[in-house]
């Protein structure tokens, strides 16, 4: 490969400085209050020059061409792969289009850098940059286009070491000897450096100078070298340390090897590799590799046709993988015959910018190549796994987590979630507030519907801990009403297909995904709450009024009035779940998110749970007071006669918005939901 002139320019200290302000163009001044000076440096004075340097071979200006096109052009980018992130794989078409725009100005070079964020696993040294790629700012007709170029540097060089490069190449393959040495690394420093890592999810300090209690069992791995056979541990107060794992079972006809009551004394004796499906083995492999000598997996350290013994083993869940010093998670395995290995593609093309790092009398190389990342391969959260209920309260609990996805290795703890290349990567998956919790959750798939509840159970179990004056109502906590209560469906509830006997003021009585309305500003406006968990009853002491009436929202009558519907954004909601609220003189006054398509036949009733007053800007030019309302729809229960008071069930939420309080003249009362 070679290089031009300007591209032979290209250093760390150059990338690093602070531009001339002499014609800097304003596309590259960041939009804040008091502008930095930006840093960087000119590339080609003359942009269009860009192709013809490409073609003369330099390959680092058809890095450029390449990234350019990469972000601007659909057709080139569905056709690139990592391989092919050069010219010669675009259309010609395309590549004159570029040239045809190209304007007669400098391109520049600037760095994406964070010099005061801390470096991970590296320790870093005081005023390094932390550069993690580029973006060449491309001039053309129309403005400007960016190319964005991700930098990297060995993990044996100075440039990597000292964190003025983060970037890291690409591993070959998840179960290449550098792979194991990155999550060595990541663990080292995470042990080492962080506090919020060390605590429980309620806030208990996990002592990391002594081992943890063992699980009842584990799975005895033996020592690194060991390639063979394992055996199933009954632990009886043993200490030690310990790798979980974190896997999808599968459907009902590709189920994992599983411990059962006439299995058990066979498991206790041994395990032969050969039995072990694939998931398995790669992540007892991955488990020795590291130097642990037990890893604890649900399926075989659980008897599986031992009620007594799930139940008390799913309560002791979150200590199972709070107390794991690393939770192995199989991200993009659909089964337990598929691996945590998955072969790669080729790796992306790398340029090499010789000399570009300067350390003393050193001068060291660092790597460009095209971000063009698959994020379905990379994510975590785009795996199988991720639609797993009982993932919710691994991922959540882990303290460290090693996720094996299709492209890459993962890894997440309290504090950082990175890829194996440096990049940070976002998880959503250690949200602890509860409303996040169960959103994420509630979509989620379970093999069996009955574990709606017990599948959370290890993080209820925490969070107890912390909520010692709280109560903990089906999947809900007292306290936290009536801001907990504002849930909807995004599809139909289908209560008749929920095998638990819940009430339906819970989530947990549907089936499907929920949300909770944002009550952001509002103020409970209920006098208290009474939960009876023998008759699974909620008494709120509240007021109640009938619901004038109710039009879908896919009724001609509606389209109209769609924008009563816009504050709700309900656009990832079933059409069939929307109404409009009207009042008696014919107005629209609200809107609702029914439980259920069909409403059963009979009044319906708004419980007014919580309120907000603002101030909106009328037609005459004054300001008047809006007064909204949140509602919890209810009607009379169908065996209501038979009770001594009168009993509700839930269908839905609703908002009312008008200029006088709609409920302001209802009487308190004592309302009693089942």
């Amino acid at each position: 490969m070679s290089l031009c002139p300007a591209c032979r320019s290209i250093s760390v200290p150059n990338l690093t400085r602070e531009l001339p302000l002499d014609h800097l163009p304003p596309w590259l001044w960041e939009p804040r209050e008091r502008p930095k000076i930006p840093r960087g440096m000119v590339h080609l004075e003359d942009a269009r020059q860009l192709i013809a340097s490409a073609s003369a071979g330099c390959s680092f200006c058809d890095l450029i061409a390449y990234a350019v096109l990469h972000e601007t052009n659909a057709t080139a980018r569905a056709r690139s792969t990592a391989a092919s992130q050069s010219l010669s794989s675009v259309d010609e078409r395309d590549v004159q289009q570029l040239q045809l725009c190209l304007a007669q100005q400098p391109i520049y070079l600037q760095t994406n850098y964070d010099p005061v964020k801390p470096s991970f696993p590296e320790d870093g040294q005081p005023g390094s940059w932390h550069i993690r790629g580029l973006k060449a700012h491309v001039p053309v007709d129309q403005g400007v286009v960016v190319g964005r170029i991700r930098l990297y540097a060995t993990s044996d060089s100075q440039a990597g070491s000292s964190c003025n490069i983060i970037g890291r190449p690409p591993l070959s393959s998840s179960d290449a000897p550098e792979a194991f040495h990155l999550i060595e690394r990541w663990m080292s420093a995470c042990l080492a450096k962080h506090q919020l890592c060390q605590h429980s999810l309620c806030g208990d300090v996990i002592d990391q100078d002594q081992p943890p209690l063992l699980p009842s069992r584990v799975i005895h791995i033996g020592e690194a070298g060991d390639t063979g056979a394992v055996r199933l541990l009954e632990t009886h107060g043993m200490r030690g340390t310990y790798v979980a794992l974190s896997h999808c079972w599968g459907p009902k006809d590709h189920r994992p090897l599983m411990t059962t009551q006439a299995s058990l004394a066979k498991h206790l004796a041994s395990i032969s590799w050969d039995a072990l499906p694939r998931t398995y083995q790669h992540a007892i492999s991955a488990t020795r590799r590291l130097g642990f000598e037990h890893i604890w997996i649900d399926s075989l350290c659980i008897i599986q046709d031992s009620h007594v013994d799930w139940l008390n083993e799913s309560q002791r869940m979150g200590d199972v993988y709070q107390h794991a010093l690393l939770t192995i998670a199989a991200s993009h395995a659909a089964d337990s015959s598929q691996p945590c290995f998955f072969p790669r593609p080729a790796p992306a093309r790398a340029v090499e910018l010789p000399k570009a790092y300067l350390h003393g009398q050193t001068e060291e190389s660092i790597y460009a190549s095209i971000l063009t990342s698959d994020y379905v391969a990379i994510s975590p959260e785009s795996g199988p796994l991720a639609s797993r209920a009982w993932a919710t309260q691994e991922w959540l609990l882990s303290p460290r987590m090693a996720f094996y996805t299709e492209g890459s290795l993962v890894w997440s703890c309290k504090t950082v979630s990175q890829r194996e290349t440096g990049a940070s990567f976002h998880s959503t998956a250690r949200n602890p507030r509860w409303k996040n919790l169960v959103e994420k959750y509630s979509a989620r798939q379970l093999t069996k519907q009955t574990d709606r509840l017990i599948a959370l159970e290890g993080i209820r179990c925490e969070m107890a801990k912390k909520r010692a004056d709280d109560t903990y109502c089906y999947g809900l906590w007292k306290n936290s009403m009536p801001d907990q209560l504002l849930w909807y469906c995004l599809r139909p509830g289908e209560r008749h297909n929920c095998e638990l006997e819940l009430p339906s003021w819970t989530w947990a009585s549907t089936v499907h995904g929920v949300r909770f309305l944002d009550m952001k500003g509002a103020k409970n406006t209920c006098r208290g709450f009474r939960f009876d968990e023998n008759k699974k009853s909620l008494t709120i002491r509240s007021v109640l009024r009938r619901i004038p009436k109710l039009i879908r929202r896919t009724h001609p009558d509606c389209s109209s009035r769609s924008a009563v519907f816009d504050d709700a954004s309900h656009s990832i909601v079933s059409e069939d779940l929307q109404f409009l609220i009207e009042a008696d003189d014919g107005q629209h006054i609200g809107w609702c998110l029914m439980d259920e398509p069909e409403v059963r036949d009979g009044d319906v009733y708004g419980i007014h749970l919580m309120s907000k007053v603002e101030r909106q800007q009328g037609h005459d030019g004054n300001r008047t007071k809006l007064y909204t309302e949140s509602i919890l729809l209810v009607q009379r229960a169908s065996n209501s006669e038979d009770e001594e008071v009168e009993v509700y069930n839930r269908i839905g939420v609703g908002r009312i918005s008008t200029t006088e309080p709609w409920l302001k003249d209802c009487v308190l009362q004592s309302i009693c939901i089942h």
